[in-house]
Order: C-alpha cells, then structure tokens, then sequence
C-alpha cells in the first residue's frame, strides 16, 4: 500500500480496471460540480463548461451515470434529467429512483418494519424524536440547518457546522430510533449563524444502517449490473466507502482538504485520486475512463 494517495494515472489497478468499467456512480457537490454547485463554474469560480462536455463524450460512448448524492429526491431527479441520465440515489443512499419517474424506494437501514407511523418519512420520524433539539442543545452555536439544501427532505436532515463526531453519536443514542449522523465532508458556505467555526463541515442525521455504499450494492443487485463493472466518483469519505462494493473509486483532489479522506483512500486498494479539484478532477477521471475504454 503507498504512504500516500495516488493518482489515477500512477494507480496500477486503474490501468487494469478501467476498460471494463461501464457504470459510474457520482456524486455532484465538490465533485462533478464546480463552486456554487454550478455546472459551469470550476473550483477557481472561472465559467467553465469541461465537466459538460465530459458528461456529452460520456452519454455519446453510451456509458451509464448514477447521481449518487445527499441531494434530495427533486434536485437529484432535475440533475439527472438535464444531464440526460435515469436512476439515481438521494439522500446520501436513503432514497433509491430505479429510473426516471419511478415510485421512491425509502431504504431505513436497521429500523424495524413499524418504526414510521402511518403515513410519516423517515424525515418527519427523524423530526419526531427530536434529534435536531437533542444537537443544538448539546452544540449551541455549532449546528444549524444546510440552506437551502434543508428543504424538501423525505428522509435525512442534513445539517452544517462542527461537531464532534462521537459525542454527537453519544447524544443521538438516547433517543426512542436509531439516528446516524455522518460527515459529509468541508463545505464552503457563503455565510452562517455558526459560532466561533473556521472549518464549516456538512452533516446528515439519517435511520442508522444507511449509507451510499449499501444504497450501490442494492442498486447494483437490482440492475444485475457486475460490479467489477462500475466505480464511483466523489469527494468525502462517505463516497470512498462506495468503492468496497465497486471495482474502482476515484476521489477529486479537493477531497484531501479534509484529512480524514486522506486516511479513507489509504486504507483501500482500489481509490485513487485526480490532480484536479471539483468539475476538473471530474472531468479529467471521464477523459481517463473514455480513454481506457477506446483502447479496450
């Protein structure tokens, strides 16, 4: 295993996996997409269209993307509308669309059969524990809702600011379900009622059991769909978990601002990163994976 992270093109696993790679889960914010959540816009907030005209090389090889995303169920489903794509995964693995207008499929992880009550989300459960009170409570001034990323939700709360990690776990464990939070990585809103945070981090308070690499091996099985045949793109350490149920994971180079990442791609043999940040790095894994393939 190296000391340090590698480089898809320096990654020996890349040159022999890639060409057979057909299925791409991605994630979007940090990773396919630039600043803002733009498109258009690169990781130096310059218009830019490299990761559009990654996703049109891509649709023209008829290579298959899932949106892979803590979005939820509306944006996820107009993003993969506008980049022409089907299926996708929301709510960080939560809500599973197996194609393009399907019934959501709410996956709950290790809540029991009856945990919601009749007609109620996994949100509105997640609500009705308290488990947002429980961490403003725990964490005055270090939590607060993601704006406008809150709104909309059918089963995570997703959150920004800057916990402690285990003793969140600890305070969310008093509570009548059991509710994981998860890290998803640095982010860099424009402003916050945070106190005292220098480094903004987005948070899901989801049904414990859940995750992106659970929601892609159920999606995968589903599809029957190899998965010596897929990857995954992203940037947190959520999205490097994904490559245990995959052939490859690669992870955007603005991933390393957070160590944990780091630490996340060391422990697998199969992730490798891209020298470039947000839409760059996504473009620059598409013109590898194009490549690989061409010379199949």
């Amino acid at each position: 295993m190296s000391a340090k992270p590698l480089y898809i093109d320096e990654h020996p696993l890349f040159a022999e996996r890639l060409r057979a790679i057909r299925l791409l889960y991605t994630d979007l914010d940090g990773t396919m997409l630039g600043i803002g959540g733009s498109l258009f816009i690169d990781s130096k907030r310059r218009p830019s269209l490299v990761a559009a005209e990654a996703i049109v090389s891509i649709n023209s090889a008829c290579l298959e993307v899932v949106i892979c995303t803590g979005r939820n169920r509306i944006q996820a489903a107009e993003i993969a509308r506008l980049c022409g794509w089907r299926g996708f995964i929301a709510e960080l693995g939560c809500v599973v669309v197996p194609d393009r207008g399907a019934e959501p499929i709410y996956n709950t992880g290790v809540w029991a059969p009856d945990s919601l009550r009749a007609g109620e989300t996994p949100f509105e459960a997640i609500d009705r524990v308290g488990a947002l009170d429980a961490l403003r409570e725990a964490f005055p001034g270090k939590i607060e809702n993601h704006t406008p990323y809150h709104t909309n939700r059918e089963a995570t709360h997703v959150l920004r600011g800057s916990l402690d990690i285990n003793a969140a776990r600890q305070v969310l464990g008093e509570l009548d379900l059991q509710v994981e939070i998860v890290d998803n990585g640095v982010i860099h809103p424009i402003a916050t009622t945070l106190v005292d945070v220098a480094e903004v981090h987005a948070y899901h308070l989801m049904p414990a059991g859940v995750s992106k690499s659970s929601a892609v091996a159920l999606d995968l099985t589903r599809r029957g769909v190899d998965p010596a045949h897929a990857m995954a793109s992203g940037d947190s350490v959520a999205d490097v978990g994904i490559a245990d149920s995959l052939a490859l994971g690669v992870v955007m180079g603005n991933g390393l601002d957070d160590a944990s990442v780091a630490e996340a791609i060391l422990a697998r043999e199969n992730v490798a990163l891209t020298r470039g940040h947000r839409s760059e790095g996504w473009a620059e894994m598409a013109i590898s994976w194009l490549d690989a393939i061409s010379h199949e």
